[in-house]
C-alpha cells in the first residue's frame, strides 16, 4: 500500500524583507505526502514538472526525504510560487504571488499538465490517493478508479465555473476524508443555502469532514457525531504555511493505521498528535521547513534566481551522529527526571516472579534491568519479547515491566493482553497522558523519563536513548544499594572512555577495519558472562541497519556443536564481548578463535557494571562503524511489503 499525491510539482521561493532565503518543493498534496513519509508510510508522487533547475528542486525535495518519484515526468517548465515575509511591528506577515518579486517574471501555468490516462494505468489497487484540487485531469482520475481518496480543499474559486449539480457530482461519495477551511465551508453553506457544516457532510457523503479553524481548533463531522476540538496553548508562529498540510497528513496516516475506522477516541488522539506537529511546523520557514530545510541557492551569471541558479551544497549531518552526540545529555536528564523516584518506590522485595518485556533495542534495556533486579533481590525474572510473553502461562506473574521508547508499542499491549493491567509498569519517554489513553495502564505505573527540558526524541531507525536511558535508571538503583558510587560521574567516565577508545582504535586500525566491516559480511557475536545486554543490542542494531548479518553464540553453548557451522564459514569474523575477568573456559575459547578476525570488546569491570559498561561501548561501536563506512546507519532502506508487517496490529 502506498499513499500517493497527484498533481503538478511546484517549487516555492521564500523571501524575507525582500531577500531570498531559500527554495523548496511545494503544493499542498505533495506537502501532505512529505509529512506522511516522515510517519513511516510508503509514499509516491504522480506528477509533472519542468526539465529545468526548479523542476529538479521540486523532485529533489521529495526524493531526499524518501518519497518515490519514479512517476514524475518532465515537461516544458515548472510552476513556481513566491512567498514573501515582511516585519510588521515585530510580527512576520507573508504574501504569496505567482510572479517573482525581483524581476516580475511569472512561471505559473494553467491548466494542469499531468496526463490522467497514463496515471490511471499506473495506480495500484491498494494505493491511497491524495488530491488538493478538482481540475479536469484530477477529476478524471477521481471518477475512474475505485481507490480510497483524500481531498484537501482550501480554495473555492474553481467551483465558480460549475453548476450546483456539477459541484455535487464532483464530490459526492468519492472521498474518505475531506479537509476544508472556514472560507470553503462558508462558501458551500452560502452557495447551497445550507444551515451548517453538518449539511455539507450530508450533501457530500465522505467518511469524515474536517474543518480547520486556525487557533480556534477544528470541527470533525461524520455520520455518528459532530465534535469540536479546541487548540490548547497555540504556538508562537514564525510561518503558518504548511501547518494545515501537516495537520491533514497526521489524520490520513492515523486513519490508515486505525484500519480506516473513525471514532471519538480516534479523533481525540489524532488531534493531539496533529496539533503537536503543527506547533513544530509554524516554528520553521516554509511548508516543509520542519522536514528538510530550505535549499540555499545562488544565481548564475546575470540570470534572476527564478530563471536559473545553483544549489549551495549543505554539510550533511547524519541522524546517527546527532543521536550519539546528544546521548549523554539525554541520559543525565533521564536520571534527574521523576522516573527514578517512581522506580525507587516499587517494592521489588515482594515481587517473586516478573517479566521484563521489550522489542528491538528496548529488549536490551529490559535485559539489563532484569539482571539488576535479580542481582539485588533474587527475583525470578524472564526478559522476553512480546510474542514469547503472549504464549506463556502467566498466572504466577506478579509484575510485568514493559520497555518502550514511545510508550505505545502495540506489540506490548497485545503480548501482555492476558495479564491484568494493574500488574503492569511501563518504562518510557512517552507522555503519561497519551500512554494512559492508549495502553490503559495506571498513571502511577507509567515511569517516564520525559521532562520539560528533555522532550526531544531521537530520530532514525536505530534506538540509542531508548536502550541506555532505561538501563541507566536501573543502574542508579543498583549503585545506590551497592557501591554508593555517583551514577552521573560513573556514566560520564564510561562515555569518555569508550568514545576515546574507539576513536583511537578506528584511527590506528583503519585499513584492517575496512576489511573487517565489509557490507554483507556475516559476524559471529559471542556473548555470556554479563555481556548479554550489549550483544543483544549490537545484534539488533547490526540487523536493523541492513548492512551485516549476525550469528549469535552464547559462549559455552558454542561448544555443543555450533563450532561445526563456524568452521565451514569462508570468512571467520568475530565480535567478542567480555568482562574484566577471564575464566578458564574463556581462555580456551579465545585460543580456538585466534585464527579468525576478532574484534574483542573488553570491559574494565565484572558483573552488573560490566553489563552496563558494554552497553555504552556498543553505542560508540555502531557509531564508529557508520563513520568508517560513511553511511547514516540510522536511515536504512526498506520495502513497502516490510512496512505492512511493521504496522501490523492484531493477534500475535
Amino acid at each position: 500500500m502506498r499513499v500517493v499525491s497527484i498533481g503538478d510539482l511546484v517549487t516555492d521561493y521564500y523571501y524575507k524583507n525582500g531577500k531570498l532565503i531559500g527554495v523548496n518543493g511545494g503544493m499542498s498534496s505533495h506537502n501532505i505526502i512529505a509529512n506522511i513519509t516522515k510517519m513511516k508510510l510508503d509514499t509516491a508522487v504522480f506528477g509533472v514538472c519542468g526539465n529545468d533547475i526548479t523542476g529538479r528542486i521540486s523532485i529533489k525535495s521529495l526524493k531526499d526525504i524518501g518519497v518515490n518519484v519514479d512517476n514524475t515526468k518532465k515537461g516544458l517548465k515548472t510552476r513556481c510560487l513566491h512567498i514573501s515575509y515582511f516585519d510588521n511591528d515585530g510580527k512576520l506577515e507573508f504574501k504569496s504571488k505567482k510572479r517573482c518579486p525581483l524581476c516580475n517574471e511569472k512561471r505559473w501555468y494553467e491548466p494542469s499538465k499531468i496526463n490522467s490516462s497514463k496515471i490511471l494505468i499506473k495506480i495500484k489497487k491498494d494505493d491511497i490517493l491524495v488530491f488538493d484540487n478538482l481540475n479536469n485531469e484530477n477529476q478524471n482520475i477521481i471518477d475512474n478508479c475505485q481507490n480510497r481518496k483524500m481531498l484537501d480543499l482550501d480554495q473555492y474559486f474553481e467551483f465558480e465555473n460549475y453548476s450546483n449539480e456539477e459541484i455535487v457530482n464532483k464530490l459526492y461519495n468519492k472521498f474518505e476524508i475531506i479537509n476544508l477551511n472556514e472560507r470553503v465551508e462558508q462558501y458551500l453553506i452560502n452557495r447551497f443555502h445550507l444551515n451548517n457544516s453538518k449539511d455539507i457532510f450530508d450533501m457530500l457523503k465522505p467518511n469524515l469532514i474536517i474543518i480547520t479553524r486556525g487557533q480556534r481548533g477544528s470541527d470533525f463531522i461524520c455520520q455518528e457525531f459532530n465534535i469540536n476540538m479546541k487548540l490548547e496553548n497555540p504556538a508562537e508562529e514564525i510561518d503558518s504555511t504548511g501547518a494545515g498540510d501537516a495537520f491533514f497528513a497526521v489524520f490520513i496516516s492515523e486513519y490508515i493505521k486505525n484500519n480506516f475506522i473513525v471514532s471519538r477516541r480516534f479523533i481525540e488522539m489524532t488531534f493531539e498528535k496533529a496539533t503537536k506537529l503543527t506547533k513544530k511546523v509554524v516554528k520553521s520557514f516554509g511548508a516543509r521547513g520542519h522536514i528538510n530545510s530550505l535549499y540555499k541557492i545562488k544565481k548564475l551569471n546575470n540570470y534572476c534566481t527564478c530563471q536559473n541558479f545553483e544549489i549551495k551544497t549543505p554539510r550533511k549531518i547524519k541522524t546517527c551522529n546527532i543521536n550519539i552526540n546528544n546521548l549523554e545529555t539525554r541520559i543525565i536528564n533521564a536520571l534527574n527526571s521523576n522516573a527514578y523516584h517512581k522506580l525507587e518506590k516499587i517494592n521489588f522485595k515482594e515481587i517473586k516472579n516478573s517479566l521484563f518485556v521489550g522489542t528491538g533495542g528496548s529488549l536490551a534495556g529490559a535485559t539489563f534491568a532484569s539482571k539488576v533486579i535479580n542481582n539485588l533481590y533474587g527475583t525470578n525474572i524472564i526478559s522476553s519479547l512480546p510474542r514469547d510473553t503472549y504464549y506463556r502461562n502467566n498466572k504466577q506473574i506478579d509484575a510485568v515491566f514493559l520497555f518502550s521508547y514511545s510508550g505505545t508499542t502495540s506489540d506490548l499491549l497485545t503480548g501482555t493482553a492476558n495479564i491484568d493491567n494493574s500488574k503492569k509498569y511501563i518504562i518510557t519517554k512517552g507522555p503519561i497522558k497519551r500512554i494512559n489513553a492508549t495502553m490503559n495502564i495506571s498513571k502511577a505505573n507509567i515511569i517516564t523519563y520525559r521532562t520539560n527540558n528533555n522532550k526531544s526524541r531521537e530520530r532514525g531507525f536505530l534506538s540509542f536513548e531508548g536502550v541506555i536511558s532505561p538501563a541507566s535508571l536501573f543502574l542508579k538503583l543498583y549503585l545506590k544499594q551497592t557501591t554508593k558510587e555517583d551514577e552521573t560521574q560513573f556514566i560520564k567516565s564510561r562515555f569518555k572512555y569508550w568514545k576515546e577508545h574507539f576513536k583511537t582504535y578506528f584511527k590506528e586500525n583503519k585499513q584492517e577495519l575496512r576489511n573487517f566491516f565489509i557490507k554483507g559480511n556475516i559476524f559471529s557475536i559471542f556473548t555470556g558472562d554479563y555481556t548479554e545486554a550489549a550483544s543483544t543490542d549490537l545484534e539488533s542494531k547490526i540487523t536493523e541497519s541492513g548492512i551485516f548479518n549476525c550469528i549469535f553464540h552464547e559462549k559455552k553453548n558454542f561448544s555443543h556443536g555450533r563450532f561445526v557451522n563456524y568452521e565451514h564459514l569462508s570468512k571467520k569474523k568475530n565480535i567478542y564481548f567480555k568482562q574484566k575477568t577471564t575464566s578458564p573456559y574463556e581462555e580456551g575459547l579465545l585460543n580456538y578463535l585466534k585464527d579468525g578476525d576478532n574484534l574483542i570488546i573488553e570491559s574494565n569491570y565484572d558483573g552488573i557494571l560490566c553489563e552496563y559498561d558494554l552497553l555504552i561501548a556498543t553505542q560508540y561501536l555502531i557509531y564508529y562503524i557508520a563513520k568508517l563506512l560513511d553511511i547514516d546507519i540510522s536511515k536504512p532502506a526498506y520495502s513497502e511489503e516490510a512496512m505492512k508487517i511493521y504496522f501490523y496490529k492484531g493477534n500475535l
